[in-house]
């Protein structure tokens, strides 16, 4: 597929297409312009867009999926009569055998675990001896070692926040509620990058399918959890655990709602954003289930020693 995934945001935008180029207008920017040829994806965020008749029918004939969102949840897509990369994939979603599943699903795990260490590693005055409990389960051979690590995980998490008897609970308030609401905002990314890059959702590695869950979206966003975690420690650290620190209101919103701009070192790149990187992870896991080989998939490890932000 090309290689751009084109985000609109900016509300009031109209979208056309002159001489083979996608262009968009907005009183706040102008036009710009992008060769359609260049474009894997389009995806539709803002409020309010105007769509010309000739951009969706270019965007079909150039295999090109316009994905329409509603406060960041995709809710249509609109895919040309015929996108045969997109059959392929999804035979090869379907046809994957489980013991390549089960090794992308590993290094899958084995990414989060690591960058939750990577995370531990960098809290102050953090329990040693656990964080070396924490390391020793993340580097066991075992089906358990995503519950051991959690197990220690959360807890030295809540003990560097001062929080007695926390339990990870999704319905629930306080920090279980900054919690799943960030992970709700980095959910909505996920499953717009997965149909951008023309993987289905419903097929997934390690999640089971259930009824209005997409698994592969859950599996994706796994690696990339520990970057919530960290923007929620640092919001209430910087208000020194203030009471209204564990509300879901505005200003914890607008914090949350930036977390796809951080930017972090990935590859060569000195620093690109979460939002790039998470597009990546997708197209590389993209090509391990075209070309059949696990290995091409490249979950998320951060490397990074310094904080963000």
């Amino acid at each position: 597929m090309s290689y751009h995934i084109i985000d609109i945001s900016t509300n009031n935008s109209a979208l056309s297409v002159k001489d083979g180029k996608l262009v968009c207008r907005n009183s706040e920017f102008g036009a710009k312009q992008l060769p359609m040829e260049d474009i894997g994806a389009i995806l539709i965020n803002c409020f309010s867009a105007n769509l010309h008749s000739s951009f969706l029918i270019e965007a079909a004939k150039k295999k090109i999926a316009v994905i329409l969102c509603e406060k960041f949840r995709p809710v249509s897509m609109v895919l040309p009569v015929q996108r045969s990369s997109d059959t392929l994939l999804t035979r090869a979603q379907i046809q994957m055998p489980k013991r390549c599943l089960r090794s992308m699903w590993q290094a899958t795990i084995d990414a989060k675990c690591a960058n939750q260490y990577e995370f531990l590693s960098r809290i102050p005055n953090v329990d040693e001896q656990a964080l070396a409990d924490f390391r020793i389960s993340m580097n066991a051979d075992t089906v358990a070692k995503e519950g051991n690590c959690a197990r220690i995980y959360w807890n030295l998490f809540s003990n560097a926040l001062e929080i007695e008897g926390f339990r990870r609970l999704t319905q629930s308030d306080g920090l279980n509620s900054l919690l799943n609401y960030g992970y709700a905002v980095l959910l909505l990314r996920i499953e717009q990058k997965l149909l951008a890059c023309g993987l289905d959702p419903l097929y997934g590695m390690g999640h089971m399918v259930r009824e209005r869950s997409l698994p592969l979206a859950y599996d994706m966003m796994e690696p990339f959890r520990p970057v919530v975690d960290e923007q929620i420690y640092k919001w209430i650290k910087d208000s020194n655990g203030a009471e209204e620190s564990f509300r879901v209101e505005k200003p914890f919103k607008t914090m949350i709602q930036g977390l796809m701009q951080l930017r972090f070192p990935f590859r060569k790149a000195r620093a690109i954003s979460l939002d790039k990187i998470v597009e990546q992870t997708m197209k590389s896991y993209r090509e391990a289930l075209l070309f059949g080989k696990p290995a091409k998939y490249e979950p998320w490890i951060r490397r990074n020693s310094k904080w963000d932000g």
